[in-house]
């Protein structure tokens, strides 16, 4: 009896080991698959219903297909394009634009240098959505903190409702004010199903096109 007892309790403890095995294993492989992707010169694309961790690009652009998962987006040179219901931090890039299609979320925020930022219906962006050149298109989407420009215009479009703030900060600097450089003035365009839970700071003159039923706070300028 003492032999059998031996043995259920030697088969008992290797099941539990090789149970354990099994479990680091998948933890290890899961974890594997939340790698970081880096590259200097090229194009990073991240397949459907993948998950990665953290993506940064010096030349080349960020490509997420449909369902993939990612933690931030950075690049220098390229533009970001996110396909339909993609889960990610952030994402920034200084020269190229933003484009996000169907039921995205960001649970950071959005932002450019030199591009403009798109986004399509049922996107939630948690933060803000800012830009320096480039225009801002949002189409049924819901952003948590302020939409903020300074050189480009700003459409809100089919329901989107910004909790924060429209900012449209000043651009022009002092030489271009001497020589009366004179750039096309932004525009924002809100449509009448959109709203504006904040207020429309303006540091400059911009053209408003806010239609009847737009929802919006005060309109405030700054200049």
């Amino acid at each position: 009896m003492k032999e059998v007892s031996h043995t259920l309790k030697l088969t008992g403890a290797t099941m539990l080991a090789m149970l354990l095995g099994s479990y680091l294993y998948s933890s290890s492989a899961e974890a594997a698959d939340m790698r970081n992707i880096s590259k200097v010169n090229g194009g990073i694309r991240v397949s459907v219903e993948e998950q990665v961790g953290n993506i940064s690009s010096v030349n080349g652009g960020i490509d997420l297909a449909r369902g993939s998962q990612a933690d931030r987006l950075d690049t220098v040179n390229g533009g970001i394009d996110l396909d339909d219901q993609v889960v990610i931090t952030r994402a920034e890039t200084v020269n190229g634009g933003i484009r996000v299609n169907r039921d995205v979320r960001v649970n950071g925020s959005l932002s450019t240098v030199n591009g403009g930022i798109r986004t399509g219906a049922g996107t939630v962006i948690e933060n803000h959505v800012r830009t320096v050149n480039g225009k801002i298109t949002l189409r049924d989407t819901h952003v948590g903190e302020n939409v903020q420009t300074s050189n480009g215009d700003i459409l809100l479009t089919d329901g989107s409702v910004v909790e924060g703030d429209i900012v449209v900060k000043g651009r022009r600097s002092w030489i271009s004010r001497w020589f009366n450089f004179n750039h096309r003035p932004s525009s924002i365009t809100i449509d009448a199903d959109s709203s504006v839970q904040g207020d429309i700071h303006l540091y400059r003159k911009v053209h408003l096109d806010i239609e009847d039923g737009a929802q919006v706070g005060d309109i405030i300028e700054h200049y």
